[in-house]
């Protein structure tokens, strides 16, 4: 069989082949859940401190509110350059676009429609129309004037805008391209641009795009710096921030056969993909960073400290307007506080690292773990193979979630927990197919003589073939039938082993409810332990419980051959608890796991005493102490029963401690007809013995006793009399 012939070790070997062959190739939906990994990792992290450098002016809820809707006049936005201006911000980034011209009156027309007017309400008028364009020369000259305006733009990918030839855009440096021009054809290309009015767009600084692209999931996890636009690669809106913030910072981007081969900001090298888009190291939720409204910029109550030297950035965050993405900290994240989280990434140096080699280092931790893991659980089992298999997932999980935190690197999760998971999962496969078939041969062998618990054990443990046994405190319970000899004279032989093999049933069912262990089947006996072979350390409570279900099954079973005119059947329960030795006995050919002991032997005792006092379950007293408050039981006598030097206090159990109310009255006056009975005071224990069979005449103990004060009045005992009564048959 395969599974015999394949050992831990080569399983786990080649299940680590296919998956680092699967990692090295690539698979679209494990990467999906790959990068969603990610975001697990930044929550865990939890919160970073954000650059001091980088504040967001916001034209957010409040600030529409005071200001009026969106948009808002090129009159306000040039009064807010003004401000910002004045502030003396280092650099104002707009991740606004401008691009359509204010609205204009056809003065001509509206001259012929308002003929009868005056010529002063019409001077009057025609100024008032004349604010468009005054509106926006006055951003454009606000804009001129600061010298220090960067204006955002963006990419129509749906090829809606204007083409390369009629829109400024911010470049690179392109200090080399080994692949002739193929090493640029993984940056996104975009056909149309959605830019600034041309007037604006001259005096700006600088210009640069905002564009963002999703993940396959809709997450916003990297940003492209760099953007193909016909012949040009095209600057972001944040690079471009960052070389008017130090006009002495060259932008460079170098290309490979393979794509993007690095991105320069000056002197620093900034992490990218082939495609140039860079991983965001997010600092956290929306609004980390320094949010101050715009209408507060406007009204200039905001200290003029806020912006001095830093860089700008001017966005919408208002919820109406609905410029938010989803990030691995937050699904409403301002698109504006993206930008802020790069000019951050950048001028702390702090990256999130992906180098093409990351690859092979999850490759070799694949093969690592698996390997681990296969020479591991060649030699444990159970839930030792299960802890070695957590113990490896969880040092990958806090060795991987350390090296994020301390050098920004995430390497891969799925991959390598995939690994050591299906490497776990199918040693435990192997194991179990190979292991169940040599528990099937000893379970085939021994399950027709052992009860299903003891095969199902002995499968587990053939250890537990050898010859011997041990000592240890158990319960036994033996159950007989009442009347079999006159009931077997009645029916035929055929049918007498069908209804004994009902009853039988219905019996071992409810030991086996109770978690009991079949001994054996004696004649129309039943003997059954508890505590053993699995220890229980409420074997005495089981073994009573098991009891009286079995009386309460019997019942059930007498009522159904009633009415099927079958003759019926009472049964007599014994158990007693103490020392028993357990184990296989027998020879080596034929084995019986079975309980032998003195103990053993007063359980059986016990049982047959029921006959004598009419009762159904007698226990012993060291089983009643085991039980007591759990049980409803009374005490029935003190006897010496046969082959025992000292005599045993024995009890019937009643009822479970919910009916205790019920069984109350017949406990107290057996009780205290019984004390009467032990005082000699054979008149008064009659009389209370007489009133128990008052309240319940079929009370076989109190007939007993009842019985028992007429023979002491007749013939009173001996001075020595002890209360003891002598059992001289088994």
């Amino acid at each position: 069989m395969i599974w015999q012939r394949l050992t831990p070790f080569r399983i786990a070997l080649l299940l680590g082949l296919a998956l680092s062959v699967l990692r090295f190739e690539g698979c679209h939906y494990l990467e999906l859940i790959d990068v969603r990994a990610i975001d697990y990792r930044f929550v865990q992290r939890g919160v970073r401190p954000v650059s001091p450098d980088v504040v967001i002016v916001a034209i957010d809820d409040a600030s529409l509110e005071r200001m009026g809707r969106w948009p808002w006049s090129r009159a306000v936005i040039a009064r807010l350059v003004d401000r910002l201006v004045a502030a003396d911000a280092a650099v104002i980034g707009f991740d606004i676009v401008q691009s359509e011209a204010t609205a204009q009156t056809d003065v001509g027309l509206l001259r012929k429609r308002l003929e009868g007017v005056d010529d002063r309400t019409w001077n009057a008028i025609r100024q008032a129309l004349s604010g468009g364009a005054a509106e926006d020369e006055m951003l454009v000259n606000a804009v001129k004037a600061s010298g220090r305006t960067v204006l955002g733009y963006f990419f129509d990918f749906s090829g809606q805008g204007s083409d390369a030839a009629a829109v400024r855009v911010s470049t690179y440096n392109v200090e080399q391209n080994l692949g002739k021009g193929k090493g640029d054809a993984r940056i996104p290309l975009a056909p149309m641009a959605r830019a600034n009015l041309p007037a604006l767009t001259d005096v700006g600084r600088e210009v640069g795009y905002f564009n963002f692209l999703p993940d396959a999931d809709g997450s916003y996890r990297r940003v492209p710096l760099a953007i193909r636009f016909g012949p040009k690669i095209a600057v972001p809106l944040s690079l471009a921030m960052l070389r008017a913030y130090n006009p002495q910072t060259t932008l460079a981007i170098r290309f490979a056969d393979f794509g993007v081969e690095s991105v320069h900001v000056g002197a620093m090298s900034v992490p990218v993909a082939e495609d140039g888009q860079m991983l965001i190291n997010y600092r956290g939720p929306g609004n980390t960073f320094q949010h101050v409204p715009a209408a507060e910029v406007l009204e200039g109550t905001v200290p003029p400290e806020t912006f001095r030297g830093k860089l700008v950035l001017v966005g919408v965050t208002a919820a109406a307007l609905a410029d938010v993405r989803v990030t691995p900290f937050d699904g409403i994240f301002p698109g504006v506080e993206i930008h802020a989280n790069v000019i951050d990434n950048i001028l702390r140096g702090d990256f999130v690292l992906q180098p093409r080699w990351i690859v092979l280092v999850e490759i070799a931790v694949i093969l690592a773990a698996v390997m681990i893991l296969g020479a591991v659980l060649h030699y444990v089992r159970g839930l030792s193979s299960a802890a070695a298999a957590v113990v490896l997932l969880a040092a990958y999980l806090v060795g991987s979630q350390w090296l994020f935190v301390a050098f920004g690197m995430p390497v891969g999760l799925v991959y390598p927990l995939l690994a050591i998971g299906l490497t776990y999962s199918a040693i435990s496969i192997q194991h179990y197919v190979v292991e169940e078939g040599e528990k099937r041969k000893i379970r085939d062998a021994f399950g027709l003589y052992l009860n299903p618990h003891l095969a199902r054990l002995v499968s587990e443990r053939p250890d537990m073939l050898a010859l011997g046994g041990e000592k240890r405190e158990l319960t036994v319970l033996f159950s007989d039938i009442r009347g079999f000899t006159t009931m077997s004279e009645q029916l035929e032989p055929e049918a007498l082993v069908e209804l004994l093999n009902e009853y039988f049933g219905k019996m071992t069912d409810v030991i086996f409810s109770q978690d009991g262990t079949l001994d054996k089947y004696i004649g129309d006996a039943i003997m059954a332990v508890w505590g053993a072979p699995v220890p229980q350390s409420d074997h005495a409570i089981r073994a009573c419980q098991a009891a009286l279900g079995m009386v309460r099954g019997l019942a059930a079973l007498m009522a159904d051959w009633r009415q099927r005119g079958l003759p019926e059947l009472d049964i007599g329960i014994g158990i007693n608890t103490g020392p028993m030795v357990v184990g296989n006995m027998g020879s080596a050919r034929r084995l019986s796991y079975t309980v032998i002991g003195d103990n053993v032997n007063l359980g059986s005792r016990l049982e047959g005493l029921n006959k004598m006092y009419g009762s159904h379950i007698i226990a012993s007293e060291a089983t009643l102490q085991a039980v007591r408050g759990v049980l409803v039981a009374r005490e029935l006598d003190l006897v010496r029963v046969k082959g025992k030097r000292l005599p045993v206090r024995i009890y019937e159990i009643l009822a479970t401690a919910d009916e205790r109310q019920r069984w109350q009255p017949l406990v107290r006056g057996f009780d205290a007809a019984l004390a009467a009975y032990r005082a000699q005071r054979w008149d008064d224990a009659m009389f209370a013995f007489a009133a128990v069979l008052e309240k319940y005449p079929d009370d076989g103990p109190a007939q007993l006793y009842l019985e028992r004060c007429r023979d002491m009045l007749a013939a009173p005992p001996e001075s020595d009399w002890d209360g003891v009564t002598i059992m001289e048959t088994k």
